[in-house]
């Protein structure tokens, strides 16, 4: 098995275009299309995890940290931190993957499972992600218009939510006349000509975009087929970062802050805010997540769990409601559990390993 197998696999699962703008995941370099030897899981990359993947025969990291992120790189060269990694992992043929905010945001991801191991209910996305999708209008004749719709289906056309397919159609006429140098499927040089066309309507994610025009060429038959691409603002309430939801019954907030330590095994909490009024309705967003405080208050939420949340972030909601910092690690590190389930589940011709080499930060009382 290639390990491009495995990742196709991985981004079935959690697609590339769910990750945030900003962000880099999938490939960081390595060669994908070498056979799979073993996989190691991390939570960030070093020296440590790749002399582990060494040690034990594995040719693909996976972190859900991309160690290519928001520097451009010019130069790879072993004097750096990020530079030492990416030369050992190429000197040793491993290919290293991230998988970070399309699985922070993708359905079944890290924050559903931090949402489901405080026992929330309801769930519903804290940050939906907008402005990911785009819509294809194309003109064909009407006989060619069904192979046209399948061939713009398996370029990524059509999935709605759980749906898959959706598409529009409407009967007309089109009209046009070839010139002169042109190689016309239907009618003739220098007259008007006019044809049975379906309009046909369908989304598709903007990601995907040249991937969808190649398509529509490929398989119209026309020789200048007529399309309209347009940019949609649409949310998409399934996949975004962090989740909102209701706890099994109210409890106090003391209660509560315990109640989080106790699900999370946490030794110890940062926290400020309403300490009167019982907590109900809980947002939760894993990592550093102080940009969507505004977020939660906005959806009602009586108490916001995340991290990397500065001293100033804590006087935001003006003691309206509950602030917890659990810590970045300490939000996310199930997420490597996530990956290694679904590798195992799925695989069983090559081993999968948590690393034994990581040795995160860890909030300690």
């Amino acid at each position: 098995m290639k390990i491009k197998e495995v990742i196709h696999f991985l981004e079935q699962k959690f697609p590339l275009h769910w990750q945030e703008d900003f962000d880099n995941c999938g490939v960081q370099c390595g060669d994908k299309e070498r056979d799979i030897k073993g996989v190691v899981l991390c939570f960030d990359l070093s020296e440590a995890v790749i002399d582990e993947a060494i040690a034990k025969g594995a040719n693909m990291v996976i972190s859900h940290h991309p160690i290519i992120y928001k520097n451009s790189i010019k130069r790879i060269e072993p004097t750096d931190r990020v530079g030492k990694i990416l030369c050992k992992a190429l000197e040793n043929k491993i290919l290293l993957y991230s998988m970070h905010t399309n699985i922070d945001s993708g359905k079944q991801g890290g924050n559903v499972v931090f949402a489901e191991k405080l026992g929330l209910q309801k769930l519903s996305v804290l940050s939906p992600q907008e402005n990911k999708f785009c819509k294809l209008i194309v003109f064909a004749p009407s006989e060619n218009s069904v192979l046209l719709k399948e061939a713009l289906f398996r370029a990524g056309c059509g999935n709605i939510g759980n749906y898959s397919h959706c598409s529009f159609s409407c009967e007309g006429i089109g009209s046009f006349k070839p010139l002169t140098g042109s190689n016309p499927s239907i009618g003739k040089h220098n007259r008007m000509e006019r044809v049975e066309e379906d309009r046909i309507e369908m989304i598709f994610p903007k990601i995907k975009k040249r991937q969808v025009i190649d398509t529509l060429y490929q398989n119209h038959p026309y020789e200048e087929p007529a399309f309209d691409i347009i940019a949609l603002e649409n949310l998409n309430r399934e996949v975004g970062l962090g989740r909102v939801g209701f706890l099994p019954k109210p409890m106090p907030a003391k209660e509560f802050i315990q109640y989080v330590k106790e699900k999370l095994k946490l030794e110890t909490v940062r926290y400020s805010g309403n300490m009167h009024e019982d907590i109900k309705k809980v947002a939760v967003c894993g990592g550093g997540g102080a940009s969507f405080v505004t977020h939660a208050m906005v959806a009602g939420a009586d108490a916001y769990i995340t991290g990397d949340l500065k001293y100033h972030d804590f006087f935001i909601p003006e003691n309206k409601m509950l602030l917890i910092d659990i810590g970045h690690f300490e939000g996310e590190h199930f997420i490597r559990e996530i990956i290694v389930s679904l590798l195992k589940e799925n695989f069983n011709i090559f081993a999968t390993h948590f690393t034994e080499a990581e040795t995160p930060v860890i909030l300690r009382a």
